[in-house]
């Protein structure tokens, strides 16, 4: 992974100031005051500290990113004159994976665009194709260590990113499909952890797509496209242009309806989390009595079994699926008592005796 910076401008040097680089109409666009509100309410991020809070903006070029970008331009122009100089002060990170041919075109785009608006602009620099496995995954993690390694460079305790609600209700809709737990199926969170100090924030989780779109139109800009939104290979291209289409035909807004749906999830699961640290003991047990998990529910015995696995193998995701978890949990609610033994996915075995029941990795 390297770091250049991209050639940009900043108010205090010559620079465009932020809020004359964008025009009225995106100035007062509903968008701009919706993520302000979620930046300080969900994602913990509030720029009324009499300093600068510095924030790392994470920026493809596409319509999503680019509208968050123009929002927070806006947001610390205005908020940092309202607290004289202090508020929020935008660093845009623009992580290049060299995957593409127009990829130089789209890092060269976000450098003129943060010149226009004043605001300091870095490029990331990753290979996921000098990695072995899947490369879209590869790409997703080495995306999150560069803008992490951003953030700690730029004394950033916070990133922002532009997932939005239809890309909720699309990782919702793959949740579903491939049998993911509660922590699947509540999707994505307003903010986690992305390392030690420094937090993920997704301000726009309840806005729309169409909605960047406009912002974007009325800041009078045009976006670079991702060629790879549009391949039928992906998962994700086919539920955005085949799946989800047809459910917001059927019910209107539906990409908003399921951010409110990830958060009854998202409570759902915290209980559930609670109940089984109560009943099923701590995520990094591997040996429990067999006696003491038959007082326990079918259900929350199969989420402690797939909590235990995830804790033991988290590269796993979705592979461990509900049918491994009800097989093992029926035998070790039932009356037999010879040992048997489950292989699940990557070498995790469970084993249940009379006495024990025992998860292990490996032969």
């Amino acid at each position: 992974m390297a770091h250049s910076p991209a050639p940009s401008s900043s108010s205090g040097d010559g620079g465009l100031k932020r809020q004359d680089a964008l025009p009225i109409a995106a100035r007062r666009h509903a968008l701009i005051a919706r993520i302000e509100r979620r930046l300080r309410l969900r994602c913990g991020l509030d720029g009324r500290q009499g300093r600068a809070e510095r924030l790392v903006v994470g920026v493809s070029g596409g319509a999503d990113s680019t509208a968050l970008l123009l929002a927070i331009a806006a947001i610390g122009s205005h908020s940092s004159a309202a607290t004289g100089g202090a508020g929020i002060e935008p660093v845009a990170v623009h992580v290049h994976h060299h995957l593409r041919a127009s990829a130089d075109g789209d890092a060269a785009w976000v450098a003129e665009l943060c010149a226009r608006l004043g605001i300091e602009a870095w490029t990331e620099h990753v290979q996921p194709r000098d990695l072995p496995g899947n490369v879209p995954a590869n790409a997703r993690r080495l995306r999150y260590v560069a803008l992490a390694a951003a953030a700690r460079q730029a004394g950033a305790q916070y990133v922002a990113v532009a997932h939005h609600a239809d890309d909720q209700l699309e990782t919702m809709i793959m949740a579903l499909g491939r049998g993911a737990g509660l922590e699947g199926l509540a999707g994505m969170p307003w903010r986690r952890t992305l390392e030690p100090g420094v937090w993920l924030v997704r301000p726009m989780l309840d806005s729309r797509r169409t909605e960047c779109e406009d912002l974007c139109r009325a800041a009078g800009l045009e976006w670079r496209e991702d060629p790879g939104n549009l391949d039928p290979r992906s998962a994700r291209a086919r539920v955005r242009h085949e799946v989800t289409p047809v459910l917001e035909a059927l019910w209107p807004d539906a990409a908003r309806r399921a951010e409110g749906l990830s958060d009854v999830l998202e409570a759902a699961r915290q209980a559930l989390e609670q109940r089984l640290a109560e009943r099923f003991g701590a995520a990094n047990l591997r040996h429990w009595d067999r006696a003491g998990l038959r007082t326990l529910e079918l259900p929350l015995l199969t989420a402690g079994l797939r909590r235990a696995a995830m804790d033991e193998a988290p590269e796993l995701g979705d592979e461990i699926a509900q049918h491994h978890l009800v097989q093992a949990a029926e035998a070790i609610l039932d009356d037999e008592t010879r040992p048997r033994e489950f292989e699940w996915p990557d070498g995790l075995r469970l084993r249940v005796t009379s006495k024990v029941v025992e998860l292990k990795r490996g032969p």
